[in-house]
C-alpha cells in the first residue's frame, strides 16, 4: 500500500508516525480575534487606492479633466474655457471597443479539455452568454468597466454568488381552522393578520421568508477597491484585496448577519469623503449626505469586505480568507471564513510591467488638455483686448460711465480733446496656431486617434485612399491592442470565475433552448477548468473590410469544393465563413440565415447506377404491365357495355313487338265487336219488318 510515496506494511496503522510531505508541523499558535483585527486594520490602512493616496489623487484629476471642470488657476475677468481632450479621446475609443466585444453572437466561448466534455462546453457557452447578456446586463457592465479603466487607470468588477433572505407578504383566504393550524406550523411563516369571515372561514396574512441564491457581477467604483502595496498582479495569491461599500442594516440582515449585532454597528462616514467619491458625485450633490434615516433598518453602514492571506489556524500556511469588518480604527468582525479564490477582476488599457496600476488614456492626454486650454484662453483674452482695448484717460476729465460702456456708436464725454488715448494691444502671434496644431499632432501620436478615423478632417478627400486607409488601420491597431489586453486579462478572468460559480455555486439543472433544441443542462457536471476564449472582433478593421475579406474567402472555398477538395473546404467550413459574414453585417443570430450542418441529418449516399437502371426497368415493365391490364379492363368494360346495350336494344325491340301485337289484338277485337254490333242491328231491323 502506497501513501505519499512511502510503503506501509500490512496491518500497520497508516496514520501512525507519518506526516504528509507537504504538510508542515504546527509550530505557531492560532490567531485570536484581536490579532486578526490588527492584521486587517493594518492592511486596510496600508493598501493602495485608499484615502489620500497618490493613485486616488490621479483618478480625481482624471475625473475633473473628463468633466471639463476648471483647473483651479483661473483669474477673475480672464477666459476660463476648458477643452475636453480627455473626454474626446475616451468617447472615440468606446464605440469601437463595445462593437468588438458585443457585436458578435457570443462574448465568450468555452473549449473542452476532454473528449467527453464537448457537449458540456457547448452548453456552457450558450448558457453563460445568455446569463451574461440578459441577467447581468452584460452590455452596460462592459461599458462601465471599460470606461472606468480608460479614465481611471484600472477597472474592477466583482464576481460572486450571493444568498439572501427576503421576506414577502402573502394572504391566504377562505381557510378552515385546521388549515390555519397547519399553515402556522411552518416555521418559515410569521403570522401578521387574522380576519374571521361571516361564513366561518378565516383570512390569514403571513410574512414568508425566501432564500434566493444568484450569481452577481458588480462594477466596483475605483475608490471602493483596496489592494496590497507592491502588488504586481491581481490573482488568488494577492496578499490583500478589499471592497469598501455602503450597505443598509436591512441588507446585512437579509445576507444572514445577526440582527442584534447589525443594529449595534457604528455609522462611520469617513469613506464618504474620499477624493474620488466626492469628485464623482459633485455634479449631483454639493456635499455627501450624512443625515441618517429615521427608520433603523435603512441606516447605512460602511463595510469593508477583505480577502486576505493569513495563517489564522497556525498550520504554517497563509490561507485565503474572507473577513468582513465595520469601522476604521476600532473594527468589528462580521464574518471570517476560508475560501478558494478572490472575486475581483481587473483590467487596464496600458499595463505597466511589474505594477498593478497601469496608465489610462486620461494620463496620456491630460497635460495636453491643460496646455491647449491655456493657449486657447490666452488667444481669447487677446481677442477680447483687441475688440475691447484699454485706454489712457485724464482723471476727472472723462465721463467714466461712458467709457466703460462699450457699444457701437457710443459717445464718450470729455472736457477737452485728447483726454482719452487707446493703449496699443499687440495682436496675437500667428505662430500660436501652429503650436496648437503641433499639440494636436502630439495627442494623435500618443493615442493613435487621429482626425481621419474620427471623421472630422475635411481635407481627407484630398489625400490618397491608400494613405488614409493606412492611417486609419494604424489607429484601429491601437484600439485593437487595448481590446486584446482587456480580453486576455480581466474579461477572461471574469468568465472563468462565472464558470466556477456555475459548477460550484449550486445552480440547479434546468431545461433551456440551445441551438434550436430543448435540452436539459446540469452545470454541476461541467469541467470548471475548461479553456476560455473571448470572442473579440479583431484583425481586420471596419465591418465593410471584414465582409469583403470573407467574401473572397468564401469564393476560394467554393472553388476548392468544385475542384473536388471538399475534404479541405466542406460544409462546416463554409458554414463558419457564412456565420462570420452575418456577424460582420451586424446579425447576431447567423442560424436565422444558415443552418449548422452538424444539426442537419447527413445526406443519403448516391445509389449504384446499375441498381438505379434495373429499378427503372422494373418500374417501366411494371408500368407496361399495368397499362396492358388497364387496356384489357377497358376492353372488357367496353364489351360489357356493348352487350348490355344490345340486350337493352333487344329488350326494347321485344317490348315494341309485344305492344304492336297487343295493339293489333285490340284492333281485331274492336273490328269483331263492331261487326257483331252491325249484325245485331241488321237482325233487329229485319225482325221489325
Amino acid at each position: 500500500m502506497a501513501n505519499g510515496g512511502a510503503l506501509i506494511p500490512d496491518g500497520a496503522d497508516p496514520t501512525l508516525g507519518l506526516t504528509h510531505p507537504l504538510e508542515p508541523q504546527r509550530d505557531s499558535e492560532r490567531l485570536d480575534e484581536g490579532e486578526i483585527k490588527a492584521i486587517v486594520s493594518h492592511e486596510i490602512e496600508d493598501a493602495l487606492g485608499g484615502l489620500g493616496s497618490q493613485v486616488s489623487e490621479e483618478r480625481r484629476k482624471a475625473l475633473r479633466f473628463y468633466y471639463g471642470r476648471e483647473f483651479g488657476n483661473e483669474v477673475e475677468g480672464r477666459s476660463k474655457v476648458v477643452l475636453t481632450d480627455v473626454a474626446d479621446t475616451i468617447e472615440w475609443v468606446m464605440p469601437s471597443l463595445m462593437r468588438m466585444f458585443t457585436g458578435g453572437r457570443f462574448v465568450v466561448k468555452f473549449h473542452p479539455r476532454r473528449e467527453d466534455q464537448v457537449e458540456a462546453a457547448d452548453q456552457a457557452t450558450e448558457y453563460i452568454n445568455k446569463v451574461f447578456r440578459e441577467e447581468q446586463r452584460g452590455f452596460q457592465l462592459l461599458h462601465d468597466w471599460f470606461k472606468t479603466a480608460l479614465l481611471e487607470k484600472n477597472g474592477i468588477v466583482k464576481v460572486y454568488y450571493e444568498e439572501r433572505t427576503d421576506p414577502k407578504r402573502q394572504t391566504y383566504r377562505g381557510l378552515s381552522e385546521q388549515e390555519v393550524m397547519l399553515l402556522l406550523n411552518d416555521p418559515r411563516l410569521e403570522p401578521i393578520e387574522f380576519e374571521q369571515k361571516p361564513d366561518g372561514t378565516i383570512d390569514v396574512t403571513v410574512r414568508q421568508s425566501f432564500t434566493i441564491g444568484a450569481i452577481k457581477i458588480d462594477g466596483v467604483p475605483p475608490e471602493e477597491f483596496l489592494i496590497a502595496r507592491r502588488t504586481i498582479e491581481l490573482n488568488d495569491f494577492t496578499p490583500f484585496t478589499a471592497h469598501r461599500k455602503k450597505v443598509t442594516v436591512s441588507d446585512l440582515v437579509a445576507l444572514g448577519y445577526p440582527k442584534e449585532l447589525v443594529e449595534t454597528l457604528p455609522s462611520d462616514d469617513t469613506p464618504e469623503y474620499s477624493q474620488g467619491r466626492t469628485e464623482r458625485l459633485s455634479e449631483d450633490e454639493t456635499f455627501p449626505v450624512t443625515t441618517e434615516r429615521t427608520d433603523p433598518a435603512s441606516r447605512e453602514i460602511w463595510t469593508t469586505e477583505c480577502y486576505v492571506r493569513v495563517d489564522e489556524d497556525g498550520d504554517g500556511y497563509a490561507e485565503l480568507r474572507k473577513i468582513t469588518v465595520v469601522g476604521e480604527q476600532s473594527i468589528t468582525l462580521l464574518d471570517d471564513e476560508e475560501i478558494n479564490w478572490q472575486p475581483f477582476c481587473s483590467l487596464t488599457p496600458i499595463p505597466m510591467p511589474h505594477k498593478f496600476f497601469g496608465l489610462s488614456l486620461a494620463d496620456q492626454v491630460s497635460d495636453l488638455q491643460l496646455i491647449r486650454s491655456t493657449l486657447l484662453r490666452q488667444m481669447l483674452d487677446n481677442m477680447y483686448l483687441v475688440n475691447n482695448g484699454r485706454y489712457e484717460v485724464v482723471e476727472g476729465a472723462v465721463e467714466m460711465d461712458d467709457l466703460l460702456t462699450s457699444r457701437p456708436g457710443g459717445i464718450v464725454r470729455v472736457q477737452a480733446p485728447g483726454m482719452v488715448n487707446p493703449l496699443p494691444t499687440q495682436p496675437f502671434n500667428q505662430t500660436v496656431f501652429g503650436l496648437m496644431e503641433f499639440l494636436d499632432g502630439v495627442r494623435e501620436t500618443r493615442t493613435g486617434i487621429t482626425r481621419y478615423n474620427q471623421g472630422i478632417d475635411a481635407q481627407s478627400l484630398n489625400h490618397t485612399a491608400t494613405g488614409v486607409s493606412q492611417i486609419m488601420n494604424a489607429a484601429f491597431a491601437r484600439v485593437e491592442l487595448i481590446a486584446r489586453i482587456f480580453a486576455e486579462t480581466g474579461v477572461k478572468d471574469m468568465f472563468r470565475k462565472m464558470l466556477k460559480l456555475m459548477v460550484e455555486g449550486g445552480i440547479k439543472p434546468q431545461v433551456m433552448r440551445l441551438r434550436g433544441k430543448w435540452v436539459e443542462i446540469d452545470p454541476s457536471t461541467w469541467d470548471p477548468d475548461m479553456d476560455v476564449e473571448i470572442q473579440v472582433g479583431l484583425g481586420v478593421g471596419q465591418a465593410g473590410e471584414r465582409i469583403a475579406f470573407l467574401t473572397q474567402l468564401m469564393q476560394v472555398q467554393a472553388q476548392m469544393a468544385q475542384s473536388g477538395l471538399s475534404n479541405i473546404a466542406g460544409p462546416r467550413e463554409l458554414y463558419n465563413a457564412a456565420s462570420k459574414m452575418a456577424e460582420a453585417m451586424g446579425f447576431t443570430l447567423p442560424e436565422q440565415f444558415f443552418a449548422d450542418p452538424e444539426t442537419r441529418p447527413p445526406p443519403e449516399p448516391k445509389p449504384d447506377p446499375d441498381i438505379v437502371e434495373s429499378e427503372r426497368r422494373a418500374k417501366d415493365n411494371a408500368a407496361e404491365r399495368e397499362l396492358k391490364a388497364v387496356e384489357v379492363k377497358a376492353d372488357m368494360a367496353e364489351a360489357k357495355v356493348q352487350a348490355e346495350f344490345r340486350l337493352l336494344e333487344l329488350k326494347e325491340k321485344m317490348k315494341l313487338e309485344r305492344e304492336k301485337m297487343r295493339m293489333q289484338e285490340r284492333i281485331e277485337m274492336a273490328r269483331i265487336k263492331s261487326q257483331k254490333e252491325i249484325a245485331a242491328e241488321n237482325s233487329a231491323s229485319e225482325g221489325s219488318e
